[in-house]
């Protein structure tokens, strides 16, 4: 059992994912996330309206186990264990 904080996207079923996204364990219900859809986990309101974020991931499957996601961007995640870093980024 985990001792981080749990977030479920639906209903937990043998076809979910267990990663973390900023240290809180989030389950999944697909092998394959994008970057808009790991934003919008790790910052449902953004801190304003054209925030951009610098996502770094690892512990994924494939080829590439770690690395940055960028916006357009999917990454195939683990059964568990993949971990996101999601940290919003000044445009300036």
């Amino acid at each position: 059992m985990s001792d981080l904080p749990s977030r479920e996207m639906g209903g937990h079923q043998e076809s979910d994912f267990a990663i973390i996204i900023n240290g809180e364990l989030v389950v999944v219900p697909q092998r394959e996330v994008s970057y808009a859809e790991v934003t919008a986990i790790a910052y449902p309101v953004p801190p304003t309206p054209d925030m951009e974020f610098t996502v770094t991931y690892e512990k994924a499957e494939g080829s590439k186990h770690e690395g940055i996601l960028i916006a357009g961007q999917i990454v195939e995640v683990k059964k568990e264990g993949t971990t996101f870093r999601v940290t919003p980024t000044d445009k300036s």
